[in-house]
């Protein structure tokens, strides 16, 4: 048997870490890649290492293949994209909405909700990327408007918590007001009143919520698909 060569050592680590990073087993991977596991523990022991092909396939996993390659981190969020369910015990079928929320002036809200298509997601990415939120509570919209760019651009999907009808975490929520929906920054100021803010500073706007404003919180967006968590 060949000598393990520092590089391929260092590579696996990297490799396991990134796999214990997003909460997955040997296994898992090995059925994603469609290969045996002693093959995955063979890369994370430095006894070989992973062809491009794998790296290819795995980036759908959220692995940052450019920090198992370099050892230099990919900037922005360590997310990564939202990967396909591994298997049908870990799939969870998440409503997408026909309501569309405005990240500018408001759209007019549709009267009712009406489910599009259900999107497959993985149990395992959301228990590890939003463990506080019941996946059963989730719901996917999509976004317009240029007021919050920077944080989400025009045209992103947005996974909004509908448990999440309270301002009691200061983030970015799906706001009913006048019959329009809104996503929108909410703040808690020192007198308790809330701030509504945009995030993109060409455009910035702020409201405070004094009690006058008929204002109803529809959930809070965790996550863009953009690839951010927020």
């Amino acid at each position: 048997m060949s000598e393990t060569s520092p590089i391929r050592a260092v590579i696996g680590e990297r490799l396991k870490e990134e796999r214990e990073r997003l909460n997955l087993t040997v296994a898992d991977v090995a059925k994603f890649g469609d290969m045996p596991s002693r093959t995955i523990y063979g890369w994370e022991n430095g006894v070989t290492s992973p062809k491009v092909e794998f790296f290819a396939s795995t980036q759908a996993l959220g692995f940052d293949v450019h920090y198992i390659v370099t050892g230099s981190r990919t900037k922005g969020s360590l997310t990564g994209p939202a990967p396909a369910p591994i298997s049908s015990e870990d799939t969870i079928l998440i409503p997408r909405l026909n309501v569309v929320a405005s990240m500018g002036p408001g759209n007019d809200l549709v009267s009712e909700e009406i489910i599009m298509g259900d999107v497959p997601m993985s149990l395992k990415w959301i228990d590890r990327y939003l463990p506080s939120s019941r996946p059963e509570a989730l719901r996917i919209i999509h976004q317009l408007g240029d007021s919050m760019q920077g944080t989400l651009a025009s045209g992103d999907f947005g996974i909004c918590d509908t448990d999440k009808i309270t301002a009691d975490v200061d983030g970015i929520y799906v706001l009913e007001a006048h019959e329009r929906l809104f996503i929108k920054r909410v703040t808690q100021r020192m007198d308790g009143r809330h701030e509504v803010t945009s995030d993109n500073p060409n455009v910035r706007t702020v409201d405070v919520l004094n009690g006058e404003h008929q204002v109803r919180i529809c959930g809070r967006i965790v996550y863009g698909f953009n690839g951010r968590r927020f």
